[in-house]
């Protein structure tokens, strides 16, 4: 049996939310409905540590404006909000734009809190949504992924551990990576997201134990 952690973060319109859920043994599945947030126990510890990125991909740097972190250390909540930025009276307000391709990087850092080697980290957006846009959601989303300065980018559904432009093939206990969302409204076939759609990003770490 495959030994792998999902996290499921759901998205209500333009606005997302989702955590890791503490597991030291079997890892475990969290499903967050539209708008619904997911908290979670002792993120900070959890085997797979999700916190707000710096918006420079660097430590020490200006946290992204688009996401926030509540809660204490046994009961905290990782939320992404691309419509209500954190920064002072709206600033960069910019939310997504119609008909064209938008960029969200450095959203959220995931951490290896275990002692064993990630040697995948999968990133999945799947929803329910009308339109167009059903069924294209791997035309329409994608990641970018960076490590310091390195910086690079997969399409929906896949491997963010790449291996490529200097991104590692692996993370290591005690390492981190950022990614941002990337947002194709100009020439997926989609120009814009129905406010009725409702979707999940499923993130799956493989160890070098699974099979």
């Amino acid at each position: 049996m495959a030994n792998r952690r999902s996290v499921l973060i759901g998205l209500g319109g333009l606005v997302a939310g989702g955590g890791a859920i503490l597991g030291t043994g079997a890892f475990t599945t969290v499903t967050a409905e539209r708008t619904v947030n997911v908290e979670t126990a002792g993120d900070a510890s959890a085997f797979l540590g999700l916190a707000p990125a710096d918006r420079d991909g660097n430590t020490g740097g200006t946290q992204n404006q688009y996401v926030s972190q509540s809660g204490g250390d046994d009961d905290q909540t990782v939320e992404i909000s691309l419509e209500n930025p954190n920064g002072s009276n709206g600033a960069n307000a910019s939310g997504l734009n119609e008909s064209a391709i938008t960029v969200f990087r450095n959203l959220v850092t995931v951490t290896n809190n275990g002692t064993q080697e990630v040697t995948s980290l999968n990133l999945d957006i799947t929803g329910e949504a009308s339109g167009n846009l059903s069924g294209n959601y791997d035309s329409v989303f994608g990641f970018t992924v960076s490590q310091n300065s390195n910086q690079g980018s997969v399409n929906n559904n896949n491997d963010i551990l790449t291996g490529n432009n200097s991104i590692p093939d692996g993370l290591g206990p005690g390492e981190a990576i950022n990614f941002g969302l990337k947002i194709n409204l100009l020439d997926s076939g989609v120009t814009e997201i129905p406010a009725d759609s409702s979707f999940t990003l499923q993130i799956t770490a493989n160890t070098e134990n699974s099979n």
